[in-house]
């Protein structure tokens, strides 16, 4: 009896150990900690570029196209497609120029990392993939999508969005979820 619980103890400190090893190795590695500091600057330059380059197209909108990126009785791709509409060729311009600035930015980045870069980057994306698939199930198991978890202030905001919807809106939400529904079985 005296050995059988030395030898439960002695095993579930090796299992403790091994949890506790593993834990260790799974330290979450973030992007900052795999880049240079030469690196760390050229993606903060980006970003003010990019910014910078946000706010000048914002600039050049019209007070008409300011409305309808406000209108929210149009879904965001109707937003989208109400303003693409109404881009003038200037604004056009600035918009490819925007694009292929990023574009160039991206592929300057790329062009800096080492390969070990990319497959510890690589790694860190899928482990992050994998962390989110898991968080939205453990979400939908404990009925937070169902609005079980909410608190009353944020129930009003939604029934009072719903409210807002049209028709049209509403029916496309009932397509959605019967599609999400059909894929998920």
């Amino acid at each position: 009896m005296k050995t059988l619980k030395n030898m439960l103890t002695v095993a579930f400190a090796i299992a403790l150990g091994v949890n506790v090893a593993t834990a260790q190795e799974t330290v979450e590695t973030t992007r900052n900690s795999i880049l240079t500091d030469a690196q760390k600057e050229m993606v903060e330059a980006q970003k003010k570029t990019i910014k910078a380059n946000k706010e000048a197209f914002k600039a050049s909108l019209t007070e008409e196209q300011l409305a309808i990126l406000e209108n929210k009785e149009l879904t965001r791709r109707e937003r989208r497609e109400a303003l693409k509409a109404s881009l003038t060729e200037d604004q056009k311009a600035i918009r490819t120029a925007n694009r292929a600035s990023a574009k160039e930015a991206r592929q300057a980045f790329r062009e800096t990392l080492t390969d070990e870069q990319k497959a510890q980057m690589k790694e860190r994306r899928t482990a992050v993939a994998e962390r989110g698939g898991k968080a939205r199930k453990k979400i939908r198991r404990e009925g937070a999508r169902r609005g079980e978890n909410l608190t009353e202030e944020q129930r009003a905001k939604i029934k009072k969005r719903r409210a807002n919807l049209t028709e049209e809106q509403k029916e496309r939400i009932r397509e959605r979820r019967k599609q999400r529904r059909q894929a998920a079985e």
